[in-house]
C-alpha cells in the first residue's frame, strides 16, 4: 500500500474567513469549494501543497484537536480491512462520498483523525464545486 499524497484539514466554523486569509496572503487557487469544505492549494502548480478547511461535521471535531491528516492511498479498501482487523479505532466509516472520494477515518495514538481515501467520480451535486486548475483554465 502506497501513500501518494498528504494534506491537512483544519476544522473551523470560519471556513470562508480562513480561505480569504490565504487568498489574500498567498498565491492560492481553490480546486474545491462546497461552502462547508474548502480545499486550497498554496501555489498554482498541480503539486502545490494543499490545505483544507471544514465546518464541524460528522463528529470529526470531537477528535484530533480540530484537525485531520488526509492521506491519498492506492488501496483504501485493503488498508481499511487491515486496520479494522488490527483493532484500530475507525471513527469515520468506509464509504463512497458524493464529493468524490472513497475513504474512512481512523484515530491515531496521538488523537489525530487520519482520513485515508482514494478519488472516485463525484456526484452531480458536488461536481459543480470542483474547479479546473489554472493551467487547464489557460488551455495548457
Amino acid at each position: 500500500m502506497d501513500v501518494t499524497a498528504a494534506s491537512v484539514t483544519f476544522i473551523t466554523p470560519s471556513v470562508s474567513a480562513a480561505r480569504a486569509f490565504y487568498d489574500r496572503h498567498f498565491d492560492t487557487w481553490c480546486p474545491f469549494d462546497s461552502g462547508w469544505y474548502v480545499l486550497i492549494r498554496l501555489g498554482r502548480t498541480p503539486d502545490a501543497p494543499e490545505v483544507g478547511f471544514m465546518e464541524p461535521r460528522q463528529g470529526a471535531d470531537r477528535f484530533g484537536g480540530g484537525g485531520m491528516l488526509n492521506l491519498i492511498v492506492d488501496d483504501v479498501d485493503g488498508l481499511h480491512h487491515r486496520m479494522s482487523q488490527a483493532g484500530e479505532k475507525i471513527v469515520i466509516p468506509l464509504a463512497d462520498n458524493p464529493w468524490g472520494d472513497r475513504g474512512f477515518g481512523v484515530l491515531d495514538p496521538a488523537g489525530v483523525v487520519v482520513y485515508c481515501h482514494k478519488a472516485i467520480p463525484p456526484s452531480d451535486e458536488f461536481r459543480q464545486f470542483i474547479q479546473k486548475s489554472p493551467a487547464a483554465q489557460r488551455g495548457a
